[in-house]
């Protein structure tokens, strides 16, 4: 029955409230209290329910007027927990003020820090990798491509044992071409077909457009197959792309006399 009358004297909150002593040193000493009656009858009220009738009432009368209090104004920890005398206590203040001992490294990771403050982050996503899998993204639908990807890099993993994404990168290496020919208007009667270098990316797409063309060519009726056997294909220097690559290189040897050397 003690339980009882407790339970329904005791304020009832969304939330539970912790307080700590080391962040707020000064309490109100109205829970202040509490918590001394709570320590010293804890016991006691486990073992065999048996609590003093003076100390019952002073359980009673102290949950009320905080029940009575916090009903009134809510309950504010600026204000409910300040020390007497003080309107409003600074939890912030109160928290940097604690002795916190202070992070001093030891030798070795200052040696490991030193070694690596100058190595540079390595990227989040490989750029080669997004560029392959924007090229065969349609419709927005860049998961699907992804997936593609997975699986044509995985199968070719099965059939070479040999590390995908590293495999991919140089067999378009090898594919790209290093430049191709563009025909610039003279205004005479003859126009001037002028190699001209290409960047990485641009390197890259023209051997993964090639890469993708060939594929089209293979029976599986699965996009991710016929996108491995290519690859694997291209990385054994097999398939019709590398033909392409020799006549741009042969047209772009034929024309070097335009190109002007600054």
């Amino acid at each position: 029955m003690l339980r009882n009358n407790l339970a329904r004297c005791l304020p009832k909150y969304k939330s539970s409230i912790f307080i700590s002593t080391v962040m707020i040193p000064n309490i109100s000493n109205r829970l202040i209290s509490i918590r001394n009656i709570t320590s010293e009858t804890h016991n006691e009220i486990e073992s065999n329910n048996s609590m003093s009738d003076a100390e019952v009432d002073k359980w009673l009368t102290s949950i009320q007027e905080l029940r009575s209090q916090f009903k009134q104004s809510g309950f504010n920890p600026e204000i409910d927990l300040s020390p007497p005398g003080k309107g409003k206590l600074d939890l912030i203040k109160e928290t940097q003020q604690i002795n916190i001992k202070p992070f001093k490294p030891t030798d070795t990771q200052i040696k490991e820090w030193e070694s690596l403050k100058n190595v540079p982050l390595p990227k989040r996503e490989d750029p080669i990798l997004q560029q392959i899998t924007n090229i065969i993204m349609r419709d927005g639908k860049k998961q699907l491509a992804e997936k593609i990807i997975s699986r044509a890099l995985y199968l070719v993993f099965l059939q070479t044992r040999k590390d995908p994404i590293n495999l991919l990168k140089k067999s378009l290496d090898d594919l790209a071409p290093l430049m191709i020919v563009k025909t610039f208007n003279t205004g005479v009667a003859k126009a001037a077909v002028i190699p001209v270098p290409l960047t990485l990316r641009q390197r890259t797409r023209i051997a993964w457009k090639w890469v993708i063309d060939a594929s089209k060519n293979r029976a599986s009726s699965d996009f991710a197959v016929r996108l491995a056997e290519e690859i694997v294909a291209v990385s054994n220097g097999l398939g019709s792309a590398f033909d392409k690559r020799d006549q741009i290189h042969k047209t772009a040897i034929t024309h070097r006399s335009y190109i002007k050397l600054k």
